[in-house]
């Protein structure tokens, strides 16, 4: 008698070779998505400082406002709402020469957490953003 088909054993066997792989994939793509959030805003921050030295430029100041980069090659979603579907935005400054670019999770595993910039670029990771942003 030749009966063709899997036995209870090896379609056990695949199942949990199955969940073996998920169980190793899946935090690895949390994190990968994680990261990506956090190189968009680390880009949106960018965005905002280069359009702030080009107002710093024309006006001797920089600008607490998003709204005021509007003719500064700002995109158009920063400038209406200063948030994107992850990030919110918001600007500090200081003096006329010192400029705090702040940018807080919206949603997610890690709502809350803060990655802030300076006029010179430097990223400061603050409340965990950095143990899953780097």
């Amino acid at each position: 008698m030749n009966r063709k088909g899997f036995t209870l054993v090896e379609l056990l066997m695949v199942v949990i070779i199955i969940g073996i792989l998920v169980t190793l994939a899946v935090p690895n793509y949390y994190r990968s998505v994680e990261r990506a959030k956090s190189g968009k805003a680390k880009g949106a921050m960018d965005a905002i400082r280069k359009a702030e030295l080009q107002y710093r430029g024309a006006n001797d100041q920089y600008t607490n406002t998003l709204a005021d980069l509007e003719d500064y090659d700002l995109p158009l979603d920063l400038v209406d709402d200063g948030a994107d579907a992850d990030w919110t935005y918001s600007i500090t400054t200081a003096n006329t020469s010192e400029l705090v670019i702040n940018a807080e999770r919206a949603n997610g595993p890690h709502a809350t957490s803060t990655l802030t910039m300076d006029q010179d670029g430097l990223i400061s990771n603050v409340d965990g953003v950095g143990e899953w942003g780097s």
